[in-house]
């Protein structure tokens, strides 16, 4: 690995560093993409927690980077808190991107944010972000799901909670459980537009912008391999009044029970169940 330019690491020099915790985003694919700041801070941290020591050994080794590296997992976040003290400069990564971003961390940061240590983020690579940038679906207003539960019925009542939502959505999923999930969308959402991106930033990337029938057709037939942000466009806006929607709700509260209003209401507007059925007690307490 050829070393940096000299001007760059006089300048590099010259930055002063306060102490605390430094939340330093890594490559998630392509081994060059992290930040000059990032190489520095790593480089001068007294120690470094990380999610996989072994893999982020191969990143620090890399670039030259001898600094003491600890673990940090969901089952010893409690205990490395042993290890900070304020007068000293500490980082935290994760296997691959930006840190906490469904990886572990946040009994850490929770831990320093009570015991007044000074947070810095560095930011950097993103699956989320770099997936949803050239996903081609709208960018303005999105939301981050994670991973969906595993078992069938949980993902099933997961994804018609968030049926309506108009945002764009962005998922991980495993290779494993794509196929299954992505037949849940199609099922639950319709047929939508979406983007699924696979080993984002690596050798084998690729970017399939399709209808989710089409995705389904295609892994029925192509065995998933690889990571996988999900992207999903999200709910069309609904252009009924809603004094329409909730003079509907009213009629029907007369001479149905609650259910079944909340439920023909739901599906006739194709909105939340939840936000119907708050509305539906509300015009009960008034009646009462």
């Amino acid at each position: 690995m050829p070393q940096l330019s000299e001007i760059f690491l006089h300048k590099l020099c010259e930055q002063q560093h306060s102490p605390g915790l430094y939340v330093v985003a890594t490559p998630i694919g392509n081994i060059f993409d992290i930040t000059i700041r990032a190489l520095h801070i790593l480089k001068n941290a007294k120690c470094i927690f990380a999610e996989d020591t072994r893999l982020s050994k191969k990143l620090l080794n890399f670039y030259d980077i001898k600094t003491q590296l600890i673990a940090c997992h969901e089952h010893n976040e409690d205990k490395i808190v042993s290890f900070i003290q304020k007068n000293n400069i500490y980082a935290l990564i994760s296997d691959a991107g930006t840190p906490l971003i469904s990886d572990p961390g946040y009994k850490l940061l929770n831990w320093c944010v009570g015991n007044d240590i000074n947070i810095f983020p560095i930011p950097g690579a993103c699956s989320v972000i770099a997936g949803l940038s050239a996903s081609g679906l709208p960018t303005n207003c999105f939301t981050f799901h994670g991973f969906l539960p595993k078992k069938l019925n949980a993902q099933k009542r997961y994804l018609s909670d968030i049926k309506f939502a108009k945002e764009t959505m962005i998922f991980f999923e495993s290779p494993k459980r794509l196929l299954s999930t992505l037949s849940n969308m199609l099922d639950i959402f319709g047929d939508r537009f979406c983007c699924i991106c696979r080993e984002l930033t690596k050798v084998f990337e690729e970017l399939r912008r399709c209808a989710l029938s089409d995705s389904v057709k295609h892994f029925s037939i192509n065995k998933p391999i690889g990571e996988f942000v999900l992207i999903v466009s999200g709910a069309k806006e609904s252009h009924i009044n809603q004094n329409e929607i909730f003079s509907h709700l009213c009629k029907l509260l007369k001479t149905n029970s609650l259910k079944n209003s909340v439920e023909e209401v739901s599906t006739r507007y194709c909105i939340s169940k939840n936000i119907i059925y708050k509305k539906a007690i509300e015009i009960k307490k008034e009646k009462s």
